[in-house]
Parts: structure tokens; sequence; C-alpha cells
């Protein structure tokens, strides 16, 4: 039966997030690079019940001056949404759109880089839901109805002839529906899906794995881009600025290879501007993501360019904007770098947990962040740092690790990939929504001075908890039954794993197996005594000298591979007696079960 909004409002919360909305705005585009049409704005029903939308309104909403909205889009009547249904209203070239205009989007004269927003209202006028963008140049009465503090950058969508693939992301909302009644908190920087889903909220054990090593030139595939996707380069010749003329004038520059070794991959713009990239892969409320970046301990070039800089960041669970707007954490980094200096450049974007690094000429100062939700009086909570960048210290290729499991979180700096070491931090920070995000702004004159941002082995898993249990029980044999414990934690890295075995037969010889998944639940062994369960097949075995106390170790060093996240490994010690009247003179102990985490 189709509801009544009063009817539908009375189901609160409906869909993810806290708001009781029944329909959203769920993404929309309000600019593009070519002749602007490409604009649209797409609603989600999320109450769950058909509702009849006829005579529903989305509003352009005016930031710049207190007059009326900039004009308004009505549904037809017989408008009605299904539970879940997506509905576009946009341009021609839009796709799948349901509600075609022509000229400005639907009327409304969403502006581009002013402050202004869109409502979507009911037939009374009330607002039901809202999105507001460069809020930092709103002007106007703040709206009753102003989710948060709106989001404060500027996003395009780049569908500029010649730059291929295109880059088209667009503000929406992380999950279909999800609603804080918060912009920031809601609405993510991804990959554009007009009249399809966003995305989800799976977390995955193995989600992105980018070693950077496809052939020079090509690029960085399963990734979104704000203006130009991550290319391929041979460390020896990086191209670092790119003239617009036909045919370019190129510049280029030799890094050292990354400890990954084969090629790298560039973030930034080589024309100038700022650049995201971001992989295509959403993230929940726990999950472990590092890199390799190219740390300068400085830019020499710019000692002669007064007011110039470099920002690059390596984020997590939150957004940017399109063009990787800069936090100015050091609190002077605006005021040095006054090339980018403007309202809109220096609006505080970025959201999640975030490595944020500032080059100048004589320094490169990086912080660890919890960006909060970006535009507020205290945009930023300084988590660590600075952590100074110094010539053959701790400069050139170091990796950027970020784990964080439902607000806990540990970030590295420097150190082994895949290992929790190098300098470390913990503790806790805003659980956001979002995805992995690399972004570089350059605020430099001349882009040969660029020192850019190059990474390598760009690796997204899963928060995995590692764990040791045990079940089962052992058969005696002449010095007891024999017990097995594991020392350390089952983490990829952990180089000091151990499997130990005692009540072992003093100077006497045992045996440890191991397996590739879950114990056994206990099966006899043919020719060995009744009371012997096998609770590990052994796939590998291994002879052990049992010390003169009767006990016995086995190094169990896991190698720092990402890749083995999740694996359960069985293990099972048996002890040799030669005066056990059986075919199989062995004694048993229980089994252990090792589950490999990254944590």
């Amino acid at each position: 039966m189709l509801l009544t909004l009063a009817s539908v409002l009375a189901f609160a919360p409906q869909g993810p997030g806290t708001s009781t909305a029944p329909v959203v705005i769920n993404e929309y585009s309000n600019d593009d690079s070519g002749t602007d049409n490409l604009e649209f704005v797409e609603i989600y029903n999320r109450s769950g019940a058909p509702i009849d939308i006829s005579g529903w309104t989305l509003n352009g909403e005016e930031g710049t001056a207190a007059s009326a909205a900039n004009g308004v889009f009505t549904f037809p009547a017989g408008t009605i949404m299904a539970a879940g249904q997506i509905l576009v209203v946009g341009q021609t070239a839009v796709p799948n759109v349901n509600f075609i205009v022509t000229g400005a989007l639907p009327g409304i004269v969403l502006e581009n880089t002013e402050s202004d927003g869109i409502t979507l209202r009911d037939t009374t006028g009330a607002v039901i839901d809202a999105v507001v963008w460069s809020y930092k140049t709103w002007t106007a009465a703040v709206p009753a109805w102003l989710e948060g503090h709106g989001l404060w950058g500027q996003f395009l969508l780049f569908d500029a002839a010649g730059f291929l693939p295109q880059g088209l992301m667009t503000p929406q909302r992380r999950v279909d529906g999800w609603d804080t009644n918060v912009n920031s908190n809601d609405f993510v920087l991804m990959g554009w899906t007009p009249g399809a889903a966003n995305g989800t909220t799976q977390n995955l054990p193995l989600s992105f794995v980018e070693n950077c090593d496809g052939a020079v030139g090509s690029i960085v595939g399963n990734a979104s881009h704000t203006f130009l996707s991550a290319q391929i380069f041979a460390p020896a010749s990086v191209v670092i600025a790119q003239t617009t003329t036909v045919p370019p004038v190129q510049t280029t520059r030799a890094y050292p290879a990354s400890p990954q070794g084969g090629n790298i991959a560039r973030i930034q713009d080589p024309t100038g501007g700022g650049n995201v990239v971001q992989p295509n892969v959403v993230l929940g409320s726990s999950f472990n993501a590092e890199v390799y970046v190219y740390v300068t301990g400085s830019n020499p070039a710019l000692a002669a360019l007064a007011g110039q800089g470099e920002s690059w960041a390596f984020g997590v669970a939150g957004t940017t904007n399109s063009y990787a707007t800069a936090t100015d954490v050091p609190g002077n980094y605006f005021a040095q770098t006054s090339l980018c200096a403007t309202t809109l450049n220096t609006a505080p974007v970025a959201t999640g947990l975030v490595w944020m690094a500032y080059v100048s000429a004589t320094e490169t100062k990086i912080y660890l962040v919890d960006a909060n939700g970006g535009g507020t009086t205290a945009p930023f909570t300084v988590l660590a740092g600075p952590i100074t960048a110094t010539p053959g210290v701790n400069d050139g290729w170091q990796r950027l690790r970020l784990r964080v499991d439902n607000g806990n979180f540990v970030a590295n700096f420097g150190g082994t990939y895949g290992v929790d070491d190098g300098q470390r931090f913990t503790g806790t920070c805003t659980v956001r929504t979002g995805a992995v995000y690399l972004q570089y702004r350059e605020c430099v004159s001349s882009n040969p001075n660029l020192a850019g941002m190059y990474i390598d082995r760009l690796e997204i898993y899963g928060a995995a908890a590692s764990s040791v249990s045990y079940s089962g029980t052992g058969s005696p044999t002449s010095a007891g039954t024999p017990a097995i414990t594991v020392t350390g934690t089952p983490s990829v890295g952990n180089a000091a794993l151990s499997i130990n075995g005692s009540n072992l037969l003093p100077n006497g010889i045992s045996i440890v197996a191991l397996d590739i998944g879950a114990l056994l639940p206990g099966t006899p062994l043919p020719g060995a005594q009744p009371a012997l369960l096998l609770y590990a097949n052994p796939t590998v075995t291994a002879a052990m000298f049992n010390s003169s106390t009767g006990t016995a170790s086995y190094a169990f060093p896991l190698p720092p591979a990402n890749a083995l996240i999740g694996t359960q490994v069985a293990t099972q010690y048996f002890d040799l007696d030669f005066t056990l009247p059986y075919a199989l003179p062995l004694g048993s102990s229980g089994g252990a079960q090792l589950t490999i985490g990254n944590s």
C-alpha cells in the first residue's frame, strides 16, 4: 500500500545513518569542465515503502546573496518512487536520466565556484533533504536546513576532451541513502554513478593491490581520479612538468627505484593544479591501507620563489574535493604559500584519518591528522607530528600505513611494508565513511620546479585480528601428556612467532605438524594409541630435538605479506616414545589454531 509522507516518517530511522528523511539527495554534479552539459541531481527512496513525490521540488539555493532560490524543478503528477528506487533529474547527456531538462540543470542554475546548494522539498515546502557546497564562501543567512556545515570544497566533473580516461567523480553518499544530517559525514568524492548504486559497506579480506608495474605510460587501473589518472613511469625517467602546447614539452627527472622495485606511479597533474586519485574500493569500519611514498626532504627549487610550496596527503575513511585543497595543519602554510591563499583554496576539505605533508624550500613536515568533518572552526586534530623529513635519514621512499578498526587506529611512518613497525602511533579517531585517497596540490608558479607525489605498492585490506585458540586433548607418553603453546602474535611480518611443545621426553625427538585450514575435530590415527587424535593434518612436518627439560620450540616467522591476512594454520605436537606398545609409538598434544591477521 502506498504510504503517506506522515506515515513513512513514523518508521525512523530508514536506511543507514540517523536521519529520518524518506527520500534523500543521493548524488549530484553542479559543474563539469565542458559546457555544463552533465549536471544532474539523483534522489533515492530510502524509506522501505513506495512514496508519491508528485509536486515535490528540487530547489537551487543561493548562498552568496540573500535572494530567492536559483530555480525550481517540480516532479510531475504520478511520480511514485518504489522502495530503493533511484531517480535522476539532469541534462540529456547524463546516463540513466529519468527527467531530462535543457539548459541549466532543471532551471536551478547550480553555480560552479560560488557557494550554492540544493534542497528537496515536499508539496508544503518543507525541506526533506539538503546539500551545500563551497560553504566557506556562503554569505547569505545561515539556513535552518543546513546539515552540519555543508561541504566546503569545490567539485568538478572533469570531462575535458583529450583526457582519457576522463575523471568523472562526483559528491555522493558513500552508501545509497546514508544520511546522518551532516553533509561532510555523508558525502564522499567517488567515481560517478548516476542512476546506479553508490558504494557498499563491505570489508573485503583482499580489496586492492597495485604494484604500479604496468607498462610505462599506462595508468593505474580500478581507480578514479579528478583530473588525471595515476600514470606509470620508469623511476629513471619521470615526467614532472608538461606544457599544454601541441605537442607538449616535457620536463623529466630521475628518481630511485622504490623498495618494491619496478615502475612507480605519479599522482599529480604535470600541467599544474591539484589532483586526486582514489582506488575504487569502499571502506567499512575496519581496514588497513599502506603505500610507499617518495618523501623529499625539501624542494630547494622553491628557494627563489616566494610564497610557494607543495602539499600531498594519503587519507582513509574520508574524502576530499576535486582540487586536492590542502588543510593548513602547520598553521602557517597559506601564509607562506600565498600563491594558493585565495578563499576557496584555503577551505579545509579533507576528512578521515590522513597523513598530510607540506613541502617547502628548506624542509618537508608530515603530520598524522584526524581531519574530522573539515571546514569547522577546528577542522582537524593533530594526532602525531610534525615528522620532519631529513635528507639521508628519513627522506626518499617511505612506507606509510594506516590501520583503523572501529575508531581505534595504528599509524606507521617508515618501517617494513606489511609489518606493524617503524615510527608507530596509536589512539582513537573519528569513525567516518569513505575511501582511500591520494592527493597532491601544487602552489608553484613554474611546473618544472615541482617535487610532486610519487607512489608504489598501494595495498588495501580489511583489518583482521590475529588470534590463537586451543582445542582437543593430548595422549600421554612415559614423560606425561605433551602440550602445545604459541609464543607471539600471528600477525603478518612477525619474525619472532614460535610454536612450542612441553611435557616432552627429555632429549628425545618430537614432531610438529602444520596444515593450512581449520583444526580437525579429532581423528584417530591408525597404528597409534587409541587416545591419540589427529587435530592437524601433517601437511608440513618438522622434527625437533627436545631439550633436557622436555621442551621444544619451532620457529614460525611470518613473512611481511598482507596476502596472508585471514589465513588459518592448524598445528599439533607429536612426541616419539619407543616404550609405547604401538606401531606408531607417539604421544600427542591437543591442537592450536592460528589465524593470521594484521594486528
